[in-house]
């Protein structure tokens, strides 16, 4: 398998080992991220810097919160190029992070059966 995108260990130590809510949150994300991730390509589609940067940081926010650091940092790049307007780097970087989410939706299954689901 690939290297983790999400690091389950940091997860767990920081909800103090509860895999009922670390199942529920992974369930939360398995439900809203797609919706995300369609209305941030969207943004990105349409060049609209202030839509890009809006719906990165609230991705940014989900993915910290999983203790999935690259893909935070991916949409965190994607949060400063909106607010920084840079529109012609919008495509490069949100195919990065598409790439990166798509790994992390892989290992979401992974790692719900790890923690009792």
């Amino acid at each position: 398998m690939s290297k983790a995108i999400m690091d389950l260990t940091e997860l767990l130590e920081r909800v103090e080992n509860d895999r009922e809510l670390i199942r529920d949150l992974l369930l939360i994300f398995k439900e809203e991220f797609p919706r995300h991730l369609q209305a941030l390509r969207d943004a990105v589609d349409s060049m609209d810097g202030e839509k890009v940067a809006a719906e990165a940081h609230t991705m940014k926010g989900m993915l910290s919160t999983l203790s999935a650091t690259s893909a935070a940092s991916a949409a965190a790049r994607l949060e400063q190029l909106g607010r920084n307007r840079k529109v012609c780097e919008f495509q490069e970087a949100y195919a990065a992070f598409e790439n990166i989410s798509k790994k992390l939706l892989l290992q979401l299954d992974t790692c719900m059966a790890e923690v009792g689901g």
